[in-house]
């Protein structure tokens, strides 16, 4: 990069496609670029490129609100570090909260907010012309110790239009498959009052959900293919809508041009839907080529707590949809967040007992959460207005006003944090297994034994399951059957029911260590 271009620096757990469109914008544009992986601990790697490569600007993409401080300790370092130059940040919690993080963190000079390929070059285009900047549309800023917010940009329409993201040099692979995301659309037209993504493309003009065309996406997925020699593509989109006419016909010319392809047969793929947009028939031609998984935002297992979640579906919705599924044997995946702001015993109960039939026989891995209310969602507003919003910016919170569900929340996140968020714990290690079997099917099949391989990660799975479900629902009764002074008296009794639930997890990651090793 020659002095005075734009270092990116972003957390990369899979590719930051959001960063890696603006990275190719500027690269179309002429602009200099470079990216780097912000990480917990390489805070001196990145001061040793500002100094080395001399930006104009850094831009930060702040994709997950929980990492706020890191980013804003990276800041100050930098600063302290004689690091003048501007810095810019981008994702949903600085476009929705522009004021708020101007004033947060001093080190930062603008905001780009929404998306950012059309602002963040003409803010680099402007760098130097300060007075120009208040009719810059789509940043906030600044200037003389005051906070400027100015007019949204217009949301891109034309997707086509955009270069494909620029691509690591890296191959991220399983058994040197080459995996990589993709992005077919930008927005979501439904308003689930968790989600700051409908928050985030309301706000500036232009449709709320945008489509690149079925031959562009193709003609990517064809370059990554040769190129790169990916053949498993995950869709990061927000939602694969399958109602509506023109949705409809969209996935029907996307098969039809994808069977056109000679990659068709060589590859697969993965998307994420509502419960309600599950289309068997639809499903099952995205099968015939190539289509292995959907993940679902189920989120809860009671109709009240959809109804807070403001999912627009009931109970009966989700199960009818996992009928189709199940109907054309297609692998699902979901999320759930046990814990909401209308929690109850019974909801809880209700919830614990829609898992266990969901998840049995081991068919998906059970997991849960307790819902975090994101800047810029309905729902962290209601609990602010309520006076119940709790936390920091990195963690927001709430409570309960029975204090035999907090002390339930924190047993639970106490003894089952590790299992279902953790790289390393059981949730991530089943889901990086099952995905393994999918892959053995497609491309291995011929070499392993894989039945025998689905039919014990079948049973690690559901013996996972059981051991989670039943330790929550005994925590749940024990909690429900006692007052708070009992409760911190009989305390020694969760930690027994806490230290067999681990050791059940400990055994099931020895077999699976085991199978993997079967089938190195």
């Amino acid at each position: 990069m020659k002095l005075g271009g734009v270092l990116l620096v972003g957390f990369e757990d899979q590719e930051n496609l959001g960063l890696r469109y603006i990275a190719a914008f500027l690269k179309r544009k002429k602009i200099r670029f470079k990216i780097k992986a912000f990480q917990y601990h390489n805070k001196e790697e990145i001061l040793r490129s500002v100094k080395s490569e001399k930006p104009k600007i850094v831009g930060f993409s702040l994709i997950f609100q929980r990492m706020f401080d890191d980013f804003k300790a990276l800041m100050v370092y930098l600063r302290e570090n004689d690091v003048n130059c501007h810095f810019t940040m981008g994702g949903h919690f600085p476009s929705l909260s522009a004021y708020k993080t101007l004033d947060l963190i001093p080190e930062l000079d603008s905001v780009v907010r929404f998306e950012g390929e059309k602002t963040l070059l003409e803010l680099y285009r402007r760098i130097d012309d300060r007075d120009s900047w208040d009719n810059l549309k789509g940043i906030a800023y600044r200037n003389n110790g005051k906070i400027h917010i100015n007019t949204p940009r217009p949301l891109i329409t034309d997707l086509d239009s955009l270069p494909f993201p620029f691509r690591s040099q890296e191959r991220p692979a399983h058994r040197d498959i080459g995996i990589n995301s993709i992005l077919g659309s930008r927005g979501c037209f439904y308003d689930c009052s968790f989600c700051s993504i409908h928050q985030f493309y309301k706000e500036p003009p232009g449709p709320m959900r945008r489509t690149r065309s079925p031959g562009n996406i193709i003609k990517e997925m064809e370059g990554l293919y040769y190129e790169k020699g990916i053949r498993v593509f995950i869709f990061q989109d927000d939602e694969w809508f399958m109602k509506g006419n023109h949705h409809i016909q969209w996935i029907e010319n996307f098969v039809s041009e994808l069977k056109k392809s000679p990659i068709c047969h060589e590859i697969l793929w993965r998307i994420s839907c509502r419960v309600d947009d599950v289309d068997s028939v639809l499903l099952k031609k995205m099968k015939d080529v190539g289509l292995m998984c959907v993940y679902m935002g189920i989120e809860s297992g009671n109709n009240q707590g959809l109804k807070t979640f403001n999912k627009h579906y009931e109970v009966d919705d989700i199960f009818r949809a996992l009928d189709m599924l199940s109907e054309i044997e297609m692998p699902f995946e979901f999320g759930f967040m046990i814990f909401d702001p209308g929690s109850t015993f019974e909801s809880l109960g209700e919830n614990i007992r829609f898992l266990e039939k969901i998840t049995e026989g081991g068919q998906a891995v059970a997991h849960f959460s307790k819902m975090v209310p994101y800047a810029g969602t309905t729902i962290a507003e209601e609990l602010e207005r309520q006076g119940k919003l709790k936390g920091n910016i990195g963690s927001p919170d709430y409570g309960y006003e029975d204090d035999r569900l907090n002390l339930l929340q924190f047993f639970s996140s106490k003894v089952f944090n590790y299992r279902n968020f953790s790289k390393e714990g059981l949730v991530e290690r089943l889901r990086v297994a099952k995905f393994d079997s999918m892959i053995l099917n497609k491309f291995f099949s011929d070499k392993y034994n894989v039945s025998q391989y689905d039919e014990r990660l079948r049973d690690l799975i559901r013996r996972s399951n059981d051991s989670a479900l039943e330790t929550l629902n005994m925590a749940l009764n024990f909690m429900k059957e006692r007052n708070e002074d009992e409760i911190y008296s009989d305390w020694i009794l969760l930690e027994q029911i806490a230290e067999n639930e681990r050791f059940r997890e400990a055994n099931i990651i020895t077999e699976l260590n085991n199978l993997e090793y079967d089938f190195e």
